[in-house]
């Protein structure tokens, strides 16, 4: 079986960036506190942990008990942003504020900023409870809501005069379907498309590469919402694709029929996992099949000989 890993699957410049950010201070010896995991890659996140960041909620720093211990360290802003009332918290604490956010997430918070100066009305199109959603949400200061939907765009409440921007990582052809709902509900509508280009072009990047294989494994992050899209964009081309997040989630019985297997990951999938995915499957099929031996029918031979003892 041939295992191939999509040259193009590395994390997007935001993650990258906040990784390298972690890494610098954690090598300066600085203790970092981050409210909520950095990235939504559960095995990344662990493994910066190990190397010292530790992962907070909000209201640790409301307790003085907690809060007392971290005066002076390092306070880690994630990917996604954070809401200004927590960055507040921190800075009063006499915490060294790190700025991991994402900068397409942060020119967002600009747009909505300036906006709700201006007096304009705001309607994010992303996930409700999205860390990113969530800090957008706070700077329109009682003067936003969040549409997930093209049901909700239907009905939802507006202000005449709105502006509609988006989670980054939101799927772009539902930004436009909602897009085009609200114009015709709202009086006055200024729209500003802040869907992250890297992850559109990825969906594309995607479509072309799955085509030439008979298994695809799309790696990353279980709470990923673009992984969840390039899973849903190869699962629509490829029948046998499997969404995981490291070698524990892998069934040997996926790739009996398999002669070419493709590798993706997501925008918050750093190399590491993919390479590891495909050594552990290399290694895998030496074990299996020792002499590189193939039945007739393909398979291993282990499996060729599992299938005469019957």
């Amino acid at each position: 079986m041939e295992i191939v890993i999509e040259q193009k699957s590395k994390p997007c410049p935001g993650v990258e960036r906040a990784i390298s950010l972690v890494e610098e201070a954690i090598g300066r010896g600085d203790k970092l506190f981050s409210v909520g995991k950095l990235i939504h890659n559960r095995r990344e996140v662990d493994r910066l942990r190990s190397m010292g960041m530790e992962v907070i909620d909000r209201s640790t720093l409301d307790k003085r008990s907690e809060a007392d211990k971290m005066a002076g360290m390092g306070f880690l802003i994630r990917a996604h942003g954070e809401i200004p009332d927590t960055i507040s918290k921190a800075r009063k604490l006499g915490m060294v504020v790190v700025d991991a956010t994402c900068p397409i997430v942060q020119h967002s918070q600009e747009v909505v900023e300036q906006n709700v100066r201006e007096g304009w009305a705001v309607i994010i199109a992303g996930k409700h409870e999205h860390p990113e959603v969530e800090g957008l949400l706070a700077r329109a200061k009682g003067n936003g809501i969040v549409v997930s939907s093209v049901k909700e765009a239907e009905s939802v409440k507006t202000s005449d005069r709105s502006i509609l921007l988006a989670q980054s990582t939101i799927d772009g052809e539902l930004f436009d379907k909602i897009r085009v709902e609200l114009n015709k509900r709202v009086k006055i509508l200024k729209i500003f498309d802040t869907t992250c280009r890297f992850i559109g072009n990825r969906r594309e990047e995607v479509r072309k590469f799955v085509k030439d294989f008979d298994t695809v494994l799309v790696v990353g992050g279980s709470d990923s919402s673009n992984l969840g899209l390039l899973f849903t964009t190869a699962n629509s081309i490829v029948k046998d694709c499997y969404r995981i997040e490291g070698i524990n989630d892998i069934d040997p019985e996926w790739f009996k029929k398999t002669q070419r297997l493709g590798i993706v990951g997501g925008a918050s999938t750093p190399r590491w996992q993919m390479e590891e995915i495909k050594a552990y499957i290399e290694e895998q099929q030496k074990e299996n099949n020792p002499k590189g031996l193939n039945n007739r029918k393909g398979g291993t031979f282990k499996w060729w000989i599992r299938k005469n003892r019957k």
